[in-house]
């Protein structure tokens, strides 16, 4: 056997005990420190849904009905509503927030609103989410609420202009919000 063979198996080891020791202050440091707060929880798998807008003479309501995919939790969601036209009050934002999540068709309060006077939330207005026995925004399940039209120049008409002095908006877009993940699992554009 040669001499210059002779150093090498201590080399080999010193670099795998300093590889086993890197990794383990790696695998141990990750949780102590946190590291994993900043991952996002993934978003629900939503995978059909169907909007609908009515534009009435006093009423204009936006239902959207769960079609197939993941159920999300009502509580983990946020609605965001934009009206855009030719109105002089217009663009108008809107966001349904701490959505009521008891699962019997809690009407929306104005603490469930913030921004402008865009959704309704007078008794009878709507409910938020229509379900039987759960929290959860399901296949078969309508989220549903209403869009104010009012004289003050506050809300969104979408009414025809036979039906109303102006018509002042066009074009009502609707987003849903997972808040957890900050991902969009519904978006439409309803132009009445």
């Amino acid at each position: 056997m040669g001499s210059s063979c002779r150093g090498v198996a201590p080399v080999i080891a010193v670099i795998l005990a300093v590889a086993i020791v890197v990794v383990l202050a790696a695998a141990i440091a990750v949780p102590f420190f946190g590291l994993t707060e900043n991952l996002e929880e993934s978003p629900p798998n939503v995978v059909d849904t169907t909007g609908e807008f009515e534009p009435g003479v006093e009423d204009q309501f936006v239902q959207i009905t769960h079609v197939g995919g993941d159920d999300v939790d009502v509580e983990e969601i946020e609605i965001i509503v934009q009206a855009s036209g030719p109105g002089n009050n217009l663009p108008n934002e809107a966001r349904l927030v701490n959505l009521p999540s008891d699962g019997q068709g809690e009407s929306i309060s104005n603490e469930d609103i913030q921004g402008d006077n865009l959704i309704g939330s007078s008794p009878g207005d709507a409910s938020v989410i229509i379900v039987e026995d759960s929290n959860e925004w399901g296949a078969g399940d309508t989220i549903e609420f209403k869009i104010n039209v009012d004289a003050s120049g506050e809300g969104a008409d979408f009414r025809d202009p036979a039906e109303s002095q102006s018509t002042e908006a066009d074009e009502l877009e609707v987003a849903i919000i997972h808040t957890p993940s900050n991902a969009i699992i519904y978006e439409n554009t309803f132009r009445p």
